[in-house]
C-alpha cells in the first residue's frame, strides 16, 4: 500500500484521541525502527495524559537505551491481564512473533487493534491497518501520522523517529532509502533530534571483543558465484559470552554495504533455544519471498527468518539442518 490516502492515518488519530487506556506493542525482534516508533508514540501519549503501557516480548538492545521512555517498555506479559480501549502495534509484521496471537486474547475486553507497519509481508491483521510498503521505515509512517494530524514533534520524539529511519536505511545507504525519508530526516534535525546520540548508539557501538567476533564471521565468508550469494555464520559456542548475541546485529547490513562481489548477504547464527536465525540483505533481489519460505519475512531488500535446527559447516559453505530437511544456505 502506498501513501495514496491519509484517511487511515486520520482514522487512527481519532481512535487514539477517543481511547483512554492504550497498549503499545513493539515487534518481536525489537530494533531501532520498532522501538523508535514505539517511544515516539509513547512520548506523545504521555503528554496527552493517556493511560498507556508499552510491551516488547523480547528485551530491548542496550544500544537503544538512550531513547526517551525506552525504560518504560516492559516484557511483563501481565499487562495483557488488564483492559485497554486500543492496542497499537509498531513494525510488527508477524503477530505471532510479537505476542499478539498468544497474549492479546487475555485482555479483559476486546480492544481495537491499529497496525503501523511497512513490511510487504504484513497480513493486515489489525482492525485498522496503517501499512504502507513504500515507506523506508515504520518511523517514516509515524512521522507522516504526526504531521498530517497536526501533532507537534518535540526533540525527544524527533530523536526516536530519526533513529528508526537511520536504522532501517543503514544510515541512508541501502535500498530502503527514499526521498521522503531523507526529507523527513531533515525535518527531524530541525525539530531537535539528537543525531550524535543516534550515530554513537547505532554505529559507533562496537567493543574490541565485538569486532573480534565480526572478524571471525568475516574469516568464514563463503561466496557462491552461481547464486551471487555471500554467506557467513555464528555457532552457538561463538556466542557464549554475555551480550555476544547482541553484538552480531548489524553485520548483515555492514556486509551488504561493503561487499562488492555479491548481490545478496546471508548471516546465520545458532541461538540458545535451538533455532537458526537468518538475516538476509540484498541490493537487487526481492528477498522477502525467500525469507517467507522459512516462516520469516521482511522487506524486499532486508528480511530474516528463524527455523528449528543447527548449522552444519561444509566445504561448500554452511547449511541448516532441521528435523525435517537440509536447507542449503
Amino acid at each position: 500500500m502506498k501513501y495514496e490516502s491519509s484517511t487511515v492515518l486520520a482514522s487512527a488519530f481519532r481512535l487514539i484521541n477517543d481511547a483512554e487506556r492504550i497498549l503499545l506493542i513493539s515487534d518481536g525482534a525489537p530494533d531501532g525502527d520498532s522501538i523508535g516508533a514505539t517511544t515516539a508514540m509513547l512520548g506523545w501519549l504521555l503528554g496527552e495524559q493517556k493511560h498507556v503501557e508499552a510491551f516488547s516480548i523480547e528485551p530491548l538492545p542496550r544500544s537503544l537505551a538512550f531513547l526517551d521512555h525506552a525504560h518504560r517498555i516492559t516484557g511483563d506479559t501481565g499487562v495483557f491481564d488488564n483492559h485497554y480501549d486500543l492496542v497499537l502495534t509498531f513494525d510488527a509484521s508477524d503477530p505471532k512473533r510479537s505476542g499478539i496471537t498468544e497474549h492479546l486474547p487475555r485482555l479483559h475486553k476486546p480492544a481495537h487493534v491499529v497496525v503501523f507497519d511497512h513490511h510487504a509481508t504484513n497480513p493486515l491483521y489489525g482492525d485498522t491497518n496503517a501499512v504502507f510498503t513504500d515507506a523506508s521505515s515504520t518511523c517514516e509512517i509515524m512521522h507522516r501520522f504526526f504531521e498530517e494530524n497536526g501533532v507537534r514533534i518535540d526533540a525527544c520524539m524527533a530523536t526516536s523517529l530519526l533513529t528508526g529511519i537511520t536504522y532501517d536505511t543503514s544510515s541512508f545507504t541501502n535500498g530502503a532509502t527514499t526521498i521522503s525519508g531523507m526529507n523527513m530526516a531533515a525535518q527531524l534535525f530541525r525539530a531537535g533530534a539528537r543525531h550524535t546520540d543516534i550515530i554513537k548508539s547505532l554505529i559507533q557501538n562496537k567493543s574490541v571483543d565485538s569486532l573480534k567476533l565480526w572478524g571471525l564471521a568475516l574469516s568464514r565468508l563463503h561466496y557462491d558465484k552461481s547464486r551471487d550469494l555471500a554467506t557467513t555464520y555464528f555457532l552457538a559456542d561463538d556466542l557464549k559470552a554475555p551480550g555476544s548475541e547482541e553484538t552480531v546485529e548489524g553485520l548483515s547490513n555492514f556486509l551488504n554495504f561493503v561487499c562488492a562481489d555479491s548481490d545478496t548477504i546471508l548471516v546465520l547464527r545458532e541461538t540458545k533455544d535451538g533455532q537458526v536465525r537468518g538475516s538476509i540483505r540484498s541490493i537487487g533481489r526481492d528477498i522477502s519471498k525467500l525469507a517467507a519460505q522459512y516462516g520469516g519475512g521482511g522487506h524486499k531488500k532486508a528480511a530474516g527468518f528463524s527455523v528449528k535446527g543447527k548449522i552444519e559447516v561444509t566445504e561448500n559453505g554452511p547449511r541448516i539442518i532441521t528435523n525435517k530437511d537440509v536447507i542449503p544456505a
